[in-house]
């Protein structure tokens, strides 16, 4: 075994471990400082790096916020909520699990989910990091749509269901009845999985309602 081959794992991991706090450093001073009012050179400062390796490991400003985005959306967590909702059998478990997955974001990103509402209307990068949370969100709830259909559980069509889904389930609903109206993240929770199965037409025992299934007779 070459020397470079059997040093190369532990470099990767090096390399990593510097990405990540690199990521770390920025999230931290973008949500105390703001976006527009961080520099580089701070972040190089705060993860004990050199301003060149948050370059070469990252990017710049606009990259950083990008991949803070994306790794959010990539958290294993949301993942696996994701695995298990679409697995479900029970339309009023798929819409409980979904709803789960999304207070599960909205709390533990909300300082990702406020620099883009911060930013996103005067930087570019901002908006384009934005703009690609909203479509990958948009994407995991039409799995949740398509999942709703194939149980027979939608009145409406499946873009009427992403449409209302990404309405309640929005990082600014959870902000609006948490920060704003002083609710906690379980009420909060409960009461938008009451109003988005009224919306959708699902009861609690993952039917369609009998006014529906009425007035569809």
């Amino acid at each position: 075994m070459s020397s470079a081959s059997y040093h190369s794992p532990r470099r990767q991991e090096a390399a990593a471990q510097t990405r990540q706090a690199i990521l770390d450093a920025a999230r931290r001073l973008f949500a105390e400082r703001g976006y527009a009012a961080t520099t580089v050179q701070e972040i190089a400062v705060a993860a004990r790096v050199a301003p060149a390796t948050v370059y070469a490991s990252v990017g710049g400003k606009p990259r950083l916020l990008d991949e803070l985005v994306t790794s959010a959306a990539a958290d294993t967590r949301l993942q696996e909520a994701a695995d298990r909702v679409t697995a479900a059998e029970n339309p009023a478990e798929i819409l409980r699990g979904c709803v789960a997955a999304a207070r599960f974001g909205a709390q533990e990103y909300a300082d990702v989910f406020e620099l883009m509402l911060t930013t996103g209307r005067t930087d570019e990068g901002a908006a384009a990091a934005a703009a690609g949370a909203e479509q990958g969100f948009r994407g995991g709830l039409g799995l949740v749509a398509t999942r709703l259909q194939e149980l027979g559980a939608l009145a409406g069509s499946t873009d009427e269901a992403i449409d209302v889904l990404a309405y309640f389930l929005g990082y600014p609903s959870w902000r609006r009845l948490v920060d704003d109206f002083g609710w906690s993240y379980p009420a909060a929770e409960a009461w938008l999985v009451d109003r988005i199965a009224e919306a959708l037409r699902i009861d609690h025992r993952g039917n369609a309602s009998q006014a529906e299934a009425s007035g569809s007779a």
